[in-house]
């Protein structure tokens, strides 16, 4: 089990000093979206692949016996052929991304701060919609509550992780119904 958690670490501590440094997007919201996309990008694309691969070649063959080009073949033929699978990998990867705490640490920050929804300056640290602030994700959150405790703290902690929990239950449901 200790094995698991290696994975983001490490590339979590590759990450930041490769893309996030050089890119001098320092600690913010946005750093972390391009970290976690890095993680993410191969495991999608190799899913989309073997989604695509799995369809029976007899239906690809059809199609182009029919005479549709190749595009038309994989638009109207292969996609909707593999959409299921095609949801299944993208549900798989925001299950990934919900619940990834390490790489986020080091990219986004570990500290929440104070949002003023009334703030019309999209440049402010303290605008919500301001992508290049420091962040905290629910996972981080979670982590930081439990390695810190105050009083109170407890209940904070299983309220967020129920907020969590909800969060990734409603991301299924939907990709059930749409899938």
């Amino acid at each position: 089990m200790k094995q698991l958690g290696t994975r983001p670490l490490l590339s979590s501590s590759f990450t930041a000093p490769s893309w996030v440094k050089p890119m001098t997007l320092g600690i913010s919201i946005i750093s972390g979206a391009v970290a976690l996309t890095m993680f993410n990008i191969p495991i999608l694309v190799r899913t989309i692949q073997q989604a695509l691969e799995d369809v029976p070649s007899s239906q690809r063959d059809a199609a182009l016996a029919m005479g549709l080009t190749r595009w038309e073949t994989t638009v109207n033929v292969l996609l909707p052929a593999a959409m299921p699978a095609i949801v299944t990998g993208i549900v798989i990867s925001a299950g990934r991304v919900f619940g990834e705490a390490a790489a986020l640490i080091f990219t986004s920050g570990s500290a929440p701060s104070r949002l003023n929804f009334a703030s019309t300056n999209f440049m402010s640290p303290t605008n919500p919609f301001n992508i290049f602030r420091p962040a905290c994700t629910l996972a981080v959150y979670i982590w930081r509550l439990t390695s810190e405790p105050t009083p109170g703290s407890t209940e904070i902690v299983w309220g967020t992780a129920t907020v969590l929990l909800v969060c990734v239950l409603l991301f299924n449901v939907l990709a059930r119904v749409l899938g």
